[in-house]
């Protein structure tokens, strides 16, 4: 049991360096708004989440953030991008998890029907909290600690950018996230087993 447990701390430390990595490759997909970029540092918190449950894919999205605050500049606005981060991944990640969770067992093309809607979940999820979130706290946050204008308003900010930033990195992270998947499946059930999560 000792060791079980050690090996899930091992990992979990792990996939969140990994994660932080690949927050530092993150690329902007909108003209306009350059920063709004994706990355890919979701797939191993999903990972994660698949092999240890929503608790060890919360505690690897946070040890990443906590990175990220440590090595870069630690201001209220970074920090805010931060907790930002961490929101939208767990609108993500979490139905992709308990789509899945129960179906480990079942065939690849059974699977991947319960990833597909999982995805799809997510992203909805994803965009809908994320614009909400902008609108009302984030943006409005920011732009005061900042003190930066811009010509757009807050609603248009996030109809032209924030709203489609998330659906596009919904499909793009899903994409890859279910590539991973398919190839991770022998492994997730013969080492983890992820249908005991709850």
């Amino acid at each position: 049991m000792g060791n079980k447990k050690v090996t899930r701390l091992v990992v979990i430390a792990m996939m969140a360096a990994i994660s932080y990595v690949l927050l530092l490759f993150s690329f902007p997909v909108l003209p306009g708004f350059s920063f709004l970029k994706i990355d890919f540092a979701n797939v191993p918190i999903l990972i994660t989440m698949l092999a240890y449950g929503p608790g060890a894919g919360l505690a690897t999205t946070a040890i990443a953030g906590l990175l990220d605050v440590v090595t870069k500049e630690s201001s209220l606005v970074g920090i805010i991008g931060i907790v930002a981060n961490f929101l939208a991944t767990m609108c993500f990640a979490l139905p992709i998890y308990y789509a899945v969770k129960n179906h480990i067992t079942e065939k690849m093309g059974h699977q991947i029907r319960y990833v597909i809607r999982g995805i799809v979940i997510g992203t909805i999820l994803m965009a809908i909290f994320m614009s909400l979130a902008n609108l009302f706290v984030l943006l409005p946050l920011y732009f005061k600690l900042v003190s930066f204008q811009i010509n757009l308003s807050t609603l248009k900010m996030v109809l032209y950018g924030v709203l489609p930033f998330n659906l596009i990195k919904g499909v793009i992270v899903g994409l890859v996230t279910g590539i991973i998947y398919g190839r991770m499946i022998p492994w997730l059930r013969g080492r983890f087993s992820p249908v005991k999560h709850s």
